[in-house]
């Protein structure tokens, strides 16, 4: 599946339900060449059972329980912190991750957790969301994958969304332009989030909190640049996600 980077509208939604796609109940566990992400979480957790099958739970999960992320270094978002400690928990927090996209059982609309900014409602999964912004209603409770949302209308204004040029990049734009520069600016900020991450996930979760605040100094780059004229006439500018080496960060 190639990834394309395009304004929010009809076709950036058909690419998100098309990466959220939930796997069907006989789909087996695919490693490589997989339809859905579904396949490919479910192929991790049969190679760790092979593996605590094979070399026993003890050598498989040795590493430190502190370095593992857990609640107190994420709060206030969806979905359970699972530390990661032995098999159970591996395939607890793998299950989670599937049931946030794809919904719970593979027969539910719904993750399984309240929703964060309306706790009087269940969380529906993120393929349903964007079902949800496709059809232009909401599920309710009762609503299935079958009968699709049921609910109120939600408005959603295409017309409104910044014309970003589709697929950006800075060899767009001479070297030194202001698009250019803001777009350098934006790359170095998203690769220190690269950074931020993999040191929160290989031993230092304290790091996470910083990486938050990276996403957000990160949105506001990402707006201004889709505010910035291409050049073209038409469209905006956006940001490119281009990686930094980094030999080659500020």
């Amino acid at each position: 599946m190639h990834v394309q980077l395009v304004p929010f509208g009809p076709e950036a939604l058909e690419l998100f339900l098309r990466i959220e796609q939930p796997a069907s109940a006989d789909d087996p566990p695919e490693g490589e060449e997989y339809r859905t992400i579904g396949q490919f979480y479910a192929a991790i957790e049969a190679g760790l059972r092979a593996l605590c099958d094979k070399l026993g739970e003890d050598a498989v999960f040795t590493g430190d329980p502190k370095r593992q992320v857990g609640a107190f270094h994420l709060r206030g978002g969806g979905g359970e912190v699972i530390a990661v400690h032995d098999l159970k928990t591996a395939s607890a927090a793998l299950a989670e991750i599937v049931e946030q996209g794809e919904g719970a059982a593979r027969t539910d609309v719904w993750d399984g957790d309240r929703d964060v900014f309306h706790p009087e409602r269940e969380e529906v999964a993120h393929y349903y969301r964007f079902q949800e912004l496709r059809l232009g209603r909401r599920y309710r409770t009762g609503d299935t994958p079958a009968s699709g949302p049921t609910g109120e209308e939600i408005e959603v204004d295409f017309d409104g969304v910044l014309p970003m040029r589709p697929n950006p990049r800075t060899a767009d734009y001479p070297e030194g332009s202001p698009v250019r520069v803001a777009q350098e600016e934006f790359n170095q900020t998203y690769s220190l989030l690269l950074y931020q991450l993999e040191q929160a996930f290989t031993g230092e979760p304290g790091q996470l909190k910083d990486a938050v605040g990276t996403m957000f100094g990160l949105r506001k780059q990402a707006v201004a640049l889709m505010k910035m004229p291409s050049g073209d006439g038409t469209t905006t500018a956006g940001p490119t996600f281009e990686y930094v080496p980094p030999e080659r960060r500020n």
